[in-house]
């Protein structure tokens, strides 16, 4: 993981990695924790039902300023150091949050500027959370100050061993437009583009609508559709401009706790838009935090793929992660409340995101509040304290915990099948450009249920992250797309990789303008293609597109490109309507020991059902496990030293698994069967003593 820094105050870094496993010598397991909503009786409760449960951390404070400091300078962190105390007394450490992200009345009372203003110029209201600005001085200069102040008074406290930063950044939106913006953006711009107004107006390509600036001062945030399009490249340097103000904002608050206590680790829940976690906002921390929420996918059919989704994008930003806050019951707030997770569920969530990326895990709550905006967001306990069946699979959990922490930390997930994710720059370029198309996001999760459902190992991984154990590397329509990265890509090929590249990638630069070259752009020489006409699908189902893969007809939606191959380029599709009947619309090209497939179309389930079996005839992919039913998701953690495998029925109906890899299953701590049915909504995990195939 990062490294310790000789300067207290130097901020790590470290490239980030979907293999990075988290900097833990132990399965920190526990519960986000609200003793300031408590009364004495019913906190000193606490403690020994949460060691009964297992637990050996607890995070505390992200919301409570309004008490640590109820007047400014007058600072009260007595219910706190109470509750860390008694905490210890049952063997449980603490994280503590900085409290910025909710700043007391008294403070935007005093000082209004710093709320933020939204596209229509109307400023946020106090009363909720994150409607302060990051960019303000006024806000800054406070935030370091409270960090300050909490810094110096737990920094030699024994059993406080970590830290979060703020909660949530861009949690609910990421744009501000309020004065301190204005003049943040500004400065921003003059540092990517070293003072010269004229090269931003090259880049941005400004002298289109007359938009030419002669000086930084006449530059505002961009409002989009106010009074119509605005300009792609200014959008996406203003998003860019919102990363760097909150990677600011938390680097002021790492400092003054790494130079108050070196040893303590220090993380940011996300993952939220806007936001590039593979830069130097992650760089900054020991590393990122991921809240998972799996019952916000409302159907229980696909819940279990898209909480794979959502637990592999968090991962492909910067490695393995903690979850601080995991669900533990049903959730809700204004007009939304989420299924009640049923006998087994919660158990069986939990250790899919274990299994997935987790090497720390909190659940989000301990007891449900019984006020606020989140009074009906449910906790382990109920909101008359009573324990019950959540409580229960809880303390289950914790007592096998003890077996399966040891095992998989310092281990990483396997991925044989690479979707290309987490970059902060593609996802805000496409928003500022969509056409109306899918969204890189979107077609990723198209990609990712047919990956899943196929039975095999699957991921998001960044370009330019480490690809020598991937087989199959898709680039979903990423529209814009780092020269850089093709180097890596191609050494990727040659050495037996097979890259798969959706229409429309490479087809604009790091502004956002459309590129100069030929379609594919930059890819276009190790593609083995140029793209010689497209246009979007506006009515499919009224004029028709299908392609021949074979002798099989396949419908195609949203967009068509024309391909022209070069010499050694083979067609594996043709377009079969209309004026492009006959034309390539998917190629190949053989490169050293792999390959290139060009879709020259959208991923859609229909077609990639019909594409995967032609991939498996260029590089055959081989389910993770052989023989499992349909119900049951299979992930694998491992290293150079051992793997580790979970097996996860997700059916309320009994599993059979006719072969298990040999080794002992963690849960029962018993040798593993060479067959077994998995019970409903139950769990293997194995760890591997042999190889198994």
């Amino acid at each position: 993981m990062t490294k310790k820094s000789s300067s207290s105050t130097e901020i790590r870094c470290e490239s980030p990695s979907h293999k990075r496993p988290a900097p833990f010598e132990e399965f920190w397991f526990g519960a986000a924790y609200y003793p300031e909503h408590w009364d004495a009786a019913t906190r000193a409760r606490d403690p020994e039902r949460m060691a009964k449960a297992g637990f050996n951390l607890i995070r505390l404070a992200e919301f409570a300023w309004a008490l640590m400091e109820p007047k400014q300078g007058r600072y009260d962190f007595s219910i706190f150091e109470e509750t860390i105390s008694r905490l210890a007394e049952q063997g449980i450490k603490t994280i503590l949050c900085t409290p910025t992200a909710a700043p007391p009345r008294w403070l935007t009372r005093r000082h209004p500027e710093i709320l933020r203003v939204n596209a229509d110029g109307v400023p946020l209201a106090h009363g909720s959370r994150q409607h302060a600005c990051h960019a303000s001085s006024e806000f800054r200069k406070h935030s370091r100050r409270i960090t300050q102040a909490m810094a110096k008074h737990f920094q030699g406290n024994p059993y406080v061993i970590g830290w979060q930063t703020d909660n949530e950044f861009h949690c609910h939106f990421a744009e501000c437009h309020c004065a301190s913006c204005q003049v943040a953006f500004r400065e921003f711009l003059r540092g990517k583009f070293g003072d010269d107004i004229s090269a931003l107006n090259r880049a941005w390509g400004s002298i289109f609508w007359s938009g030419t600036y002669s000086d930084f001062e006449d530059i505002e945030t961009p409002r989009h559709a106010k009074p119509t399009y605005a300009n792609p490249a200014h959008l996406l340097d203003y998003h860019r401009y919102l990363s760097w103000a909150v990677t600011r904002f938390q680097r002021e608050q790492v400092e003054i706790l790494r130079k108050a206590n070196a040893a303590w680790w220090i993380m940011h829940n996300g993952f939220f838009q806007h936001l590039d976690y593979r830069g130097e906002f992650s760089r900054d921390l020991d590393l990122m935090g991921y809240d998972s929420y799996p019952m916000f996918a409302y159907d229980p059919v696909e819940r279990p793929s898209k909480h794979a989704l959502w637990m592999d994008r968090a991962r492909a930003w910067s490695g393995n992660f903690i979850i601080p806050e995991m669900q533990s019951g049903p959730g809700g707030q204004g007009d939304y409340f989420h299924d009640h997770p049923e006998p087994g569920e919660l158990r069986k969530m939990t250790y899919a995101a274990i299994a997935r990326g987790a090497d720390a895990l909190q659940y989000f709550r301990w007891r449900t509040c019984r006020f606020g905006a989140e009074e009906y967001w449910c906790g382990i306990l109920d909101h008359d304290d009573i324990p019950r069946r959540r409580y229960e699979e809880v303390v289950q959990v914790g007592a096998e915990l003890k077996r399966v922490g040891p095992a998989i930390l310092g281990t990483h997930v396997r991925v044989d099948v690479g979707i290309a994710g987490a970059d902060a720059v593609v996802s805000a370029a496409h928003e500022a450009l969509s056409l109306g198309l899918p969204s890189p996001e979107s077609t990723q999760a198209v990609l990712h249920k047919a990956i899943y459902e196929a039975g095999l190992a699957g991921g998001v991984v960044h370009p330019a992250d480490d690809l020598s154990d991937v087989k199959w590397f898709f680039l979903p329509h990423w529209e814009v797309f780092d020269p850089a990265w093709v180097p890596k890509l191609e050494n990727y090929v040659k050495n037996g990789g097979l890259l798969i590249v959706g229409a429309r990638t490479a087809t604009r630069n790091l502004d956002n303008n459309v590129v100069a070259e030929t379609v594919p752009g930059c890819l276009r020489g190790l593609s083995g293609i140029t793209v010689e006409e497209y246009g979007k699908q506006n009515a499919p189902e009224v004029r028709p597109l299908p392609l021949k893969i074979g002798k099989k007809s396949v419908p195609t939606s949203h967009w068509y490109e024309v391909l022209k191959r070069d010499s050694g380029t083979k067609a594996l599709a043709t377009w079969a309507s209309r004026h492009i009947a006959g034309e390539s619309a998917i190629s190949f090209r053989k490169l050293g020991r792999g390959g290139v497939v060009y879709v020259g179309t959208y991923f859609t389930s229909g077609l990639i059902e019909s594409l995967l079996p032609e991939l498996q005839k260029i590089s055959a992919v081989q389910p993770l496990w052989p023989k499992v039913p349909s119900t049951v998701e299979v992930v694998c953690r491992q290293n150079a030293k051992r793997r580790v495998w979970f097996f996860l029925n997700h059916s309320g109906s009994p599993a059979n698994l006719p072969t298990l890899p040999s080794g002992t299953e963690l849960l029962s701590g018993k040798k593993t069967p060479a067959s077994a049915c998995l019970a409903a909504r139950e769990v293997f995990i194995i760890q591997e003593t042999r190889s198994s195939r």
